[in-house]
């Protein structure tokens, strides 16, 4: 409820341990053998790689791992039951994952106590072997895979099948090894009951797909999705409208709004593959993307909504990532002709050499692809007032764009009914409530930027700003607007001191003040103010997002666990230190409406079974 992104929950680990839990326990269900296996990715580290290239090496201490990339993984594996993990692909400090006993057994299995299945990334094996050139063989790649921990090699046994028997009977690597491996498989397959039940019912298959309950929640979830970044009044769209210019490569492009991992973008991979020695341009779009399932545009969604009593103009403009201006003419003309302006624009999610952002496809800049910026400029200097709608990937740090568009409402990639939930927000059926997981960039050198930065981060000492751009986001972690307004009143914190064990309440009133109902995300964060080693200047800790009608008012309780405020000191090891808490509750990292303060009494060390990772929220 959040919000999303195409491959992250987020940059917090209260975000993410919250999400992934419940997605884990959602994928396994009750019992295994009634779900499937879901496996947490990647252990550890990999979104931290050189020049934000994929598989490229991390540079990290392990103090980051234990305190930041650690929690979520802590979370699914004790509270959500995780069954199995997958290897980051990169090295790190110099190690490569998949070889690393001291990660995937000493770290993943005797600390944080995951008894599950350790899978291999893609090709991950043979990786040590052909790209990490750590082995000079497949039967040395697979031995040292094998005693780092990996149970599984993906996709197929290319290391694990005669270069790991040629090994074993070579006595380089011990039965005792592969025992354990298969210990693992064995076990896991009796949990999902395969030897009972080893096949499905493919006629039940269809009974479970595509139905309309699934299809309502796909438009709900949408809806929630939606993050309204900036509006200067022109949205929700106004009824008088009489013409609308629906304009760019993603306004009737309905395969935009899914991600790379969706069933046909995975199938333009497998067509890519299959057509190696033939034409992939020959094969159809229809064949391409004949997947059984409406997928609704913006366009159509707008069409949809507005009935017939809106005459709504449509034209591509140009293409996602191409030199072709050709049709910024036609875009022009028609923005010229029409009272308002729908320009939606951004990504082809996909993993194939024509997407612009998924898997694979790495970008060294955060700017739109192909000549979409000049689109947009084209459009603007018609004077029509014009509302951005983003399907994206990846934050684009537009600085100038942004600041002549007249409303931005960020889609991400809203699914196949994100057509019409774009529609219900642009003309007000559905006030948006969607917040920032991310902390969105002015400019591309600003990256890694987040808002739980070190005091000593996100500043260039000794002026603060760099030369040329202020140091603070475009739009912060948290952000997201409203048709309607939220005062915050009379916070109550519930303890002056307290202790290891003990819960903070944390009470606060959250009012609609506007004439329209909406959601509201109230986010409570923690600062420690002093600590024997640097914590970061504002950690999300609790949220809850909470409807209101015009005028109502409600309580909300944060029940903050002393225990979640533990970090990992220089011994890495988990403790809670006396000090001062402050607490701070907002609609943003950067919109802090009230703050107070308590006191942590007493010095603790805790065990990693006592980590708290969510506060729970009740409202009253």
């Amino acid at each position: 409820r959040w919000g999303r992104t195409e491959e992250t929950f987020g940059e917090d680990p209260t975000l993410i341990s919250h999400f992934g839990v419940a997605y884990i326990k959602g994928i396994q269900s009750e019992s295994l053998e009634k779900g499937v296996l879901a496996t947490a990715k990647h252990f550890i580290g990999h979104s931290l790689s050189q020049g934000g290239m994929n598989c490229n090496p991390v540079h990290m201490g392990m103090r980051d791992v234990y305190d930041v990339y650690l929690g979520p993984f802590q979370a699914a594996i004790r509270d959500a039951g995780l069954a199995t993990v997958m290897n980051a692909y990169p090295e790190m400090d110099g190690e490569v994952v998949a070889t690393s006993k001291r990660i995937l057994t000493d770290l993943l299995r005797n600390e944080l106590g995951f008894d599950g299945l350790v899978v291999s990334d893609y090709e991950a094996v043979l990786m040590i072997h052909n790209f990490h050139f750590a082995a000079e063989t497949l039967a040395e790649a697979a031995k040292l895979a094998l005693e780092a921990g990996i149970d599984v090699e993906l996709p197929e046994s290319m290391c694990y099948g005669d270069p790991l028997k040629a090994a074993l009977e070579a006595g380089e690597i011990s039965l005792e090894t592969v025992d354990t491996a298969v210990t693992r498989h064995l076990k896991m397959k009796f949990e999902l009951g395969l030897f009972e039940n080893p096949y499905v019912d493919e006629e039940s298959v269809m009974d479970v797909f595509e139905t309309k309950a699934q299809r309502d929640l796909a438009r709900e979830i949408a809806n929630q999705s939606m993050v309204l970044l900036k509006n200067d009044g022109v949205l929700p769209l106004k009824k008088d409208l009489q013409t609308l210019a629906v304009i760019g490569p993603n306004a009737d492009y309905a395969l935009s709004q899914i991600g790379d991992y969706s069933y046909p973008k995975q199938r333009d991979l497998m067509i890519q593959g299959a057509a190696k020695d033939s034409n992939f341009e020959d094969i159809s779009e229809a064949e391409k993307h004949n997947i059984g399932v409406e997928l609704i545009s913006v366009l159509q969604g707008i069409s949809h909504a507005a009935g017939s009593g809106l005459d709504i103009k449509y034209a591509k403009g140009c293409e996602h990532m191409s030199d072709d201006r050709s049709g910024i003419t036609e875009a022009v003309d028609i923005a010229a002709a029409a009272d308002a302006v729908v320009l939606v624009l951004g990504d082809d999610s996909g993993l194939v050499p024509a997407c612009t952002t998924g898997e694979f496809r790495d970008s060294a800049e955060l700017i739109l692809p192909g000549v979409q910026r000049e689109l947009a400029e084209a459009v603007l200097a018609t004077g029509k007032p014009v509302v951005l709608v983003m399907i994206n990937g990846r934050p684009y740090a537009e600085e100038a764009l942004f600041d002549k568009v007249n409303a931005i409402l960020e889609a991400w990639m809203p699914g196949e009914e994100g057509g019409y939930a774009v529609a219900d927000v642009l003309f007000g059926m559905v006030n948006p409530g969607g917040k920032m997981p991310i902390t969105y960039p002015r400019h591309v050198g600003q990256v890694p930027i987040y808002y739980n930065h070190k005091p000593s981060g996100n500043k260039s000492h000794f002026y603060g700003d760099y030369v040329t751009l202020p140091v603070s986001p475009r739009f912060p972690f948290g952000h997201g607007l409203s048709y309607t307004t939220f005062k915050y009143s009379n916070l109550v914190i519930g303890k002056a001191k307290a202790t290891v064990g003990e819960i903070v309440d944390v009470c606060v009133d959250v009012a609609n003040t506007g004439s329209m109902a909406g959601e509201e995300v109230v986010q409570l964060y923690i600062r420690d103010e002093y600590a024997s080693l640097p914590r970061p200047v504002k950690e999300l800790k609790g949220y809850l997002r909470t409807a209101l009608k015009p005028g109502e008012k409600k309580t909300l309780v944060f029940h903050l666990p002393v225990n979640q405020l533990a970090f990992y000191d220089l011994n890495h090891k988990l403790v809670v230190e006396p000090g001062t808490i402050k607490l701070m509750v907002g609609s943003s990292s950067a919109d802090i409406r009230l703050d107070g303060a308590f006191e942590i009494s007493g010095n603790a060390a805790m065990p990693v079974a006592e980590r708290v990772f969510v506060c729970n929220v009740e409202e009253k």
